[in-house]
């Protein structure tokens, strides 16, 4: 494997994952963003029930293609600061392991919701919430090591490249919530994977003309 080809399976990888949370809960009415998690748990509860096991699915398969694609990190570290890089590699592996198991999760909210037993939603919602806790945490460090790294010179990377991790396109989060209806629903909805989507396809674009 190659950074180029590492550079595209990352991309894949972020596409796949954003395509795994429109399969869970894509609805061309959209959803209300002031109440985020009630609004979506009524999508899923009226989606078919195939559609909630395929988008459940390509949480952990999407995690596993990430894994590769973070391998960029380690290829694109300069030799004097490998230890960091394959750090900051581990980290991010970790955190999308992470992610990959909370968003498989997320299709029970679905499921769950069909029956009449509410108490064992409600105790499953709860301790989604504590999970998201955890993975956003473990990904807000790992996104935060990946952006210094670049931004301190310790890559092959310019500098201003820290500018489309991850980290700094999050910035960018409150502005998503302001698009129309069915831009909002596609966006918003899927953001935290669009903004992998975007490094991985600034990377390849840098990538290129480092190399014309």
């Amino acid at each position: 494997m190659t950074l180029y080809k590492s550079i595209l399976i990352g991309l894949l990888g972020s596409f796949l994952m954003f395509l795994g949370d429109m399969t869970l809960y894509y609805d061309p009415n959209d959803y209300d963003g002031k109440d985020t998690i009630n609004n979506i748990i009524g999508i899923m509860k009226n989606v078919s029930i195939k559609r909630l096991y395929l988008g459940g699915l390509l949480g952990p398969l999407c995690a596993f293609i990430y894994s590769f694609g973070f391998y960029h990190i380690v290829f694109a570290t300069k030799e004097n600061y490998l230890t960091i890089g394959w750090f900051v590699f581990l980290i991010n592996i970790f955190g999308m392991i992470l992610g990959g198991t909370y968003h498989i999760q997320c299709a029970y909210l679905g499921l769950l919701s069909r029956h009449e037993n509410k108490g064992a939603f409600d105790e499953f919602l709860k301790f989604l919430k504590l999970q998201a806790k955890i993975v956003f945490s473990i990904m807000a460090l790992a996104n935060i090591a990946l952006a210094l790294v670049i931004l301190f010179g310790f890559t092959v990377f310019p500098r201003w490249q820290a500018l489309f991790t991850p980290i700094f396109l999050l910035l960018f989060t409150p502005l998503t919530g302001r698009l129309p209806n069915g831009l909002h629903m596609i966006i918003r909805g899927g953001w935290f994977n669009l903004i992998y989507f975007i490094y991985y396809l600034s990377l390849l674009i840098n990538y290129t003309n480092m190399n014309l």
